[in-house]
């Protein structure tokens, strides 16, 4: 039953005091040869509703959603309401200093680069200095 609820609502979820719900927000992980690529729907969110944050190696996103006001009758819900958030833990060779995110089309887009992989230096060999004696 537990893996039916996590399924159908999200792992993790979690309510808040004032019976707000939160789930997990899905993401979907793309890595290329510099970056990784996260993207999460967040359709319906404004932008100011969507907070992204990376501490001590760690990814956070924060969607904030309210109910949607309706008039008349709902008859059926199947889109959750409620908050979202994702934790992620990051490889050590990214470049927390050049992480972005934009919305586009409903979908958060964070680009996380990695670091530039530290290319073998080849040192010369030179002649040893001649000791004068004198």
């Amino acid at each position: 039953m537990d893996r039916l609820f996590e399924r159908f609502f999200g792992a993790g979820l979690t309510t808040q005091e004032d019976g707000t719900p939160t789930y997990a927000l899905p993401v979907d992980i793309l890595e290329t040869d510099d970056a990784y690529q996260l993207h999460a729907s967040v359709a319906g969110v404004p932008q100011d509703g969507v907070e992204v944050t990376y501490a001590g190696g760690v990814l956070s996103i924060a969607v904030k959603a309210a109910p949607v006001q309706i008039e008349g009758k709902l008859i059926r819900q199947e889109r959750p309401w409620g908050n979202w958030s994702r934790t992620l833990e990051l490889p050590t060779e990214v470049d927390s200093t050049k992480i972005t995110a934009k919305f586009e089309n409903g979908v958060l887009m964070v680009s996380v680069p990695k670091v530039a992989k530290a290319q073998p230096l080849r040192i010369p060999i030179g002649a040893a200095d001649k000791l004068i004696e004198g």
